[in-house]
């Protein structure tokens, strides 16, 4: 089975869309089903929808291999189906509602020895309760097919990369379902593919981005413990990560993207009274950007027309996505206590507030310049110039990414998320 399948992608999203490029480049003949028409019309248009360069290359190179094409329906023939749909969450309880729809529509289609695989990141016991009892429903018996689970392990900026080279995880729900899986993988990834059940699966991927949210929690306490002794906590933490056993992350104003603000919700859903680190770590995070916003208030008055711009409305440095940015939050809640904001953001296009134009549209007239996302465009800012654009030369650096000495040597009061307490407000001031 490690080449030349008929396969079906569901879903031609953040996952779907290069993994069904990357089969078709494999020697697999590939049809994408999406439920959207827009998506079908954007790719057949030539997806510049798609804003990762790699992504859209690999794609644009799978389409005209014709290995694969696009499709509106879910078509019968295919020998696997790959299901790559969303699985948010709604008051921090998992939506899998997608998962049992897609998996309802595949069943329509699905023959005995076919093969089902479910990539999205779902709760542990998701197969057994959620995608079985939907083929069951429609007729279907699990027995007679092989249904795995084999969850992504990508982030923006280096899908394709990851897609290739990352270890993957495939569990099959009877023996010999991830061998099946197993061998479809191995047509196009490098990197090592270790099987196991579909449970297991399941809560390896959710463990992944678990560990991530309650590492970052611990710095995050780190940070404001360290502003309290008087100490530079990213000082003390790259001390700290000296030693062979200590992988500290870096503290920030909160926890971004799809997954890792979300996961740890499918862990504490599944049993809240075993879960209590984990739900912790979540409050942690979830509070840094109100920690942002306090610092905000307490070195600008909430006074009528007071401006802060913002610089960062993505997720993470250097990658367009904006999914659960704590940007979002700090903005809102400004707005809440009377404050004008303003957003700039050279490499994310798309952001569920307003963005501006320019830097320099963002920061005229603003009583606060508040760095939020470490992207390498910012490093270019020349404090001097944009100086006489503020009201006020106040610099809040949720990252400790800015050059603290330099903005300060330019006459800016800087306060840095874990740094050193130098006075009462945490200033580093020009000497």
């Amino acid at each position: 089975m490690g080449s030349g399948m008929n396969v079906c992608v569901v879903g031609l999203g953040y996952i779907g869309l290069p993994t069904a490029a990357m089969m078709a480049l494999a020697g697999h003949d590939v049809v994408g089903y999406d439920v959207d028409p827009r998506v079908l019309r954007a790719l057949a248009d030539g997806a510049a929808h798609v804003k990762e360069k790699p992504v859209r290359a690999l794609v644009v190179k799978a389409l005209r291999s014709k290995k694969l094409t696009l499709s509106s329906e879910i078509p019968a023939g295919s020998q696997a189906y790959v299901l790559c749909v969303p699985t948010p969450t709604i008051d921090h309880k998992p939506d899998l509602s997608f998962v049992q729809s897609a998996s309802a529509a595949v069943a329509a289609v699905l023959n005995p020895g076919d093969l089902l695989i479910v990539e999205s990141t779902v709760p542990p016991g998701t197969m057994d309760r959620v995608v079985v009892p939907a083929l069951r429903a429609a007729g279907v018996d699990p027995d007679s097919v092989a249904i795995a689970h084999c969850p992504e392990r990508v982030i923006p900026g280096a899908i394709v990369k990851e897609l290739r080279e990352n270890a993957r995880v495939v569990g099959g729900r009877k023996p010999g379902d991830a061998e099946q899986a197993r061998a479809l993988y191995a047509s196009f990834t490098s990197g090592a593919i270790n099987t196991t059940d579909t449970m297991t699966a399941e809560l390896v991927k959710v463990i992944e981005n678990t560990y991530r949210d309650i590492n970052i929690a611990f710095a995050n306490e780190l940070a404001l413990l360290s502003e309290e002794l008087g100490v530079d906590a990213h000082e003390a933490i790259a001390l700290a990560n000296q030693h062979p056993r200590v992988n500290i992350l870096s503290p920030g104003p909160g926890v971004g993207g799809h997954c890792i603000p979300v996961d740890p919700h499918f862990l504490s859903n599944a049993n809240p009274f075993v879960t209590e680190l984990i739900q912790t770590a979540r409050r942690i995070n979830e509070r840094m950007p109100h920690v942002v916003v306090r610092r905000i208030v307490e070195h600008v008055a909430a006074r009528d027309g007071a401006i802060v711009a913002i610089l960062g409305a993505a997720y993470k440095a250097n990658v367009d996505d904006t999914r659960e940015s704590p940007t979002e939050r700090v903005e809102e809640l400004l707005r809440e206590r009377g404050y004008l904001t303003r957003v700039y953001d050279p490499v994310a296009e798309r952001y569920r507030g307003e963005l501006a134009a320019s830097l320099e549209d963002a920061v005229r007239g603003a009583d606060a310049l508040v760095l939020m996302v470490g992207h390498d465009a910012f490093a270019a800012i020349d404090p001097v110039a944009i100086a006489p654009l503020l009201r006020r030369r106040l610099l809040i650096d949720t990252r400790a990414f800015l050059p603290a000495a330099r903005w300060a040597a330019a006459g800016y009061d800087v306060y840095t998320l874990g740094g050193k307490r130098r006075d009462p407000l945490h200033f580093v001031t020009a000497s």
